[in-house]
């Protein structure tokens, strides 16, 4: 399981609860169904409605520990010399001048334009396009995708359009706090963490598999 943090005004956040659920059950328990509190189902509804707010942290806690120990992380099944390839990721504008790709086509999700950034010569020509042409494509499938309560996926996938094969996966699961939670922040915990995710080394995903040409 991965539990998410506590702070002092979760505390008061959860006593709150247990004031204001004390006084309204007893009213309607006494008053409006009038029943004796000496009734033993008064107790155990009432300690039910105690422990409701920690059986929602229990299950996102457990939730997330599932998914991370069986799908979180990276897996690579095959690598690729290439010359350029497609990225739905971000917009190569004057990257490519940085790489030793020779080409590198893209997609600008402000405008949601294609463009094409290539090598002519010493010089990098940079134009829009109609539709991808490499083989190859980075994209991104799950961006923050609910997946469960208060747990989101996010994954990059490597794939080959030519033959459909997934060349790599990366996967990370985001959870979320409990509803009482309380703080001037809410941080949002990852995994794989910080320090086991093999990306902090290589970067993104891409970079470890699709290898340019003459480059070893």
């Amino acid at each position: 399981m991965r539990f998410y943090y506590f702070s002092i005004f979760s505390w008061f956040a959860y006593a709150l609860y247990l004031w204001l659920l004390f006084i309204a059950f007893w009213l309607i328990w006494t008053k409006a169904l009038k029943l004796r509190i000496s009734n033993p189902g008064y107790w155990i509804l009432i300690t039910a409605l105690a422990l409701a707010p920690w059986g929602e942290e229990l299950w996102i806690a457990y939730e997330f520990g599932q998914l991370c120990g069986k799908d979180a992380g990276v897996v690579i099944s095959k690598t690729a010399q290439i010359d350029g390839f497609y990225d739905d990721t971000t917009h190569w504008w004057r990257q490519l001048e940085e790489s030793s790709y020779q080409f590198v086509e893209s997609r600008d999700r402000i405008t949601n334009t294609l463009w094409r950034a290539e090598r002519a010569g010493d010089e990098v020509r940079h134009f829009r396009i109609d539709k991808p042409t490499a083989r190859y494509h980075y994209t991104q499938p799950h961006e923050h995708t609910p997946v469960a309560h208060q747990i989101n996926e996010v994954q990059y996938l490597v794939k080959d359009t030519q033959s459909g094969e997934i060349l790599a996966k990366d996967t990370m699961y985001v959870r979320h706090a409990y509803w009482f939670f309380m703080s001037t922040d809410a941080p949002a915990i990852v995994c794989p963490a910080p320090g086991q995710d093999p990306n902090e080394k290589y970067e993104l995903i891409y970079k470890q598999v699709l290898k340019p040409i003459g480059v070893p």
